[in-house]
């Protein structure tokens, strides 16, 4: 049995992934169980993983997985924390979503607990269902700071309201048991409406009308009164009840009693399926939601299929093209074909940039895809790194009266003449989308506004894309 620091028996191995392993441990100096993450020696994100592990020890809050230690040992950096027994949120939402108040209950822990975080400067960055662990004693969300930085997602001003949509699709998902815009955590990506995710009570009947407008306006920053930070979200879930003419009734309570005891029910749900967990966002290489598209399959509001064996097929690519109306013409544009040539080994890249947005030097930088006049149900794109903000669109016909694209982009409004089908914030490396209901266009715009870390900087692109008819 090996010992880390001279205090941390590693008793059982519980996962491994690239460059990490994750271990049942005992603490001998104080007689309990503990999980260690361990880093291989060498590991590429080794330094930041372990300042968030310091920064998210400081944070205290029952609703997050306590860091204890964080510390070297030949070479190798590992994380301790406490052991839980309990079920991540995702099992359930494979079965079923949960009820409406149930939600709330969950939800609003979470977002109570992002919210202490984020006082201390310390946020989450890459929640899904995988990070909420429903324990005997309430909702505990893990991974914060640490997971973000296992997987070399930087946490910058904007990250309140990263955390915030996050937050927001958590919402969504635990109402729909889908996730919004793409699939994520075994769950089948949300169909898109007009270019935005459908509305929860759109996928789902029933839905009430508060949680629903609440999911809406943290997953839309641009929509009248956003819900663009964690705290926000937590206090439109608190629900109030005011007697006639006076206070907010128990207003002496503590403002989470409701919330714990809503949650009797949803432990209830777990119970029968309850297993010892280290937390689930450590179990796998890097945390892929599996094979794009594996787990979405056509949604209930998605345009028919097209083949006799019911599914969406791929259409095939007729040329890609780097599209940089706003820039000079650099971006690795011999390698765009690359992206379309069925092997994800090979990719196209952009330049490096020294900041997330590019350098603040254009709005954006992407890859269209010419396809002829098809039908477009869906696109799915495998990404170079994790954690880049991108958006789908497509060329209006030339019968359009809004107007089809220019032969010559103007790079003050490079956007003229497309229409936005679907955006993500934060993507994983595999993303599934799907459109309902389905476009007729000649060409798709992979658009890139903002990338992911790279040793040097920062730097994003398409390894494989596959268009769906």
């Amino acid at each position: 049995m090996e010992r880390l620091a001279g205090r941390y028996d590693l008793d059982s191995e519980v996962a491994r992934g690239r460059g990490r392993t994750l271990w049942h441990g005992h603490d001998i100096v104080l007689d309990r169980s503990v999980g260690v993450l361990l880093l291989d020696p060498g590991h590429p994100h080794a330094d930041e993983v372990r300042r968030a592990a310091q920064r998210a020890a400081a944070v205290e809050h029952p609703g997050l997985l306590r860091v204890i230690d964080t510390a070297e040992d030949d070479g190798r950096v590992f994380v301790v924390t406490r052991w839980l027994a309990g079920s991540p949120l995702s099992e359930q939402l494979a079965v079923a979503p949960l009820e409406a108040s149930d939600a709330r209950n969950v939800v609003g822990a979470v977002a109570d607990a992002l919210a202490a975080a984020a006082t201390e400067g310390v946020h989450h960055l890459v929640l899904d269902p995988r990070d909420v662990l429903i324990t005997d004693h309430g909702v505990v969300v893990v991974g914060i700071g640490v997971r973000a930085a296992l997987e070399g997602v930087p946490d910058d001003e904007d990250a309140e309201h990263v955390d915030a949509w996050r937050i927001g699709a958590l919402l969504y998902a635990s109402l729909t048991a889908k996730w919004p815009g793409y699939a994520c955590a075994g769950l089948p990506g949300a169909p898109v409406v007009g270019g935005r995710v459908a509305r929860p009570r759109q996928v789902r009947a029933g839905v009430p009308d508060d949680l629903d407008d609440l999911a809406w306006r943290a997953l839309n920053p641009d929509v009248p009164e956003p819900l663009d930070s964690p705290a926000a979200i937590a206090a439109a879930l608190v629900p109030v009840n005011e007697p006639e003419g006076g206070e907010p009734q128990n207003a002496d309570m503590p403002r989470n009693i409701w919330r714990w005891l809503g949650l009797i029910l949803v432990l209830v749900l777990f119970s029968l399926g309850a297993v010892l967990v280290a937390w689930q966002f450590w179990q796998s290489s890097e945390r892929p939601d599996g094979p794009a598209g594996a787990s979405a399959g056509p949604s209930p509001s998605s345009s028919p299929p097209t083949d006799p064996n019911g599914e969406s097929g791929p259409l095939p690519i007729r040329r890609a093209a780097v599209f940089d109306p706003a820039g000079d013409g650099t971006e690795n544009d011999a390698d765009s074909a690359l992206a379309i040539d069925g092997d994800p080994t090979t990719e196209w890249k952009t330049v490096t940039y020294a900041s997330r947005d590019l350098g603040g030097l254009k709005p954006g930088v992407g890859l269209q895809l010419a396809i002829g006049n098809q039908s477009v149900s869906g696109v799915e794109l495998q990404l170079v790194g994790r954690g880049s903000d991108l958006q789908v669109w497509v060329a209006r016909p030339r019968t359009d009266p809004r107007g089809a694209p220019p032969k010559t982009p103007d790079p003050a409004d490079p956007l003229v003449g497309y229409r936005k089908l679907a955006s993500v914030r934060g993507a994983s490396d595999l993303v599934s989308l799907r459109f309902s209901p389905a476009v007729t266009t000649n060409r798709v715009l992979i658009w890139f506004t903002a990338l992911p870390p790279a040793g040097d900087g920062y730097r994003g692109g398409v390894a494989d894309v596959t268009v769906l008819s």
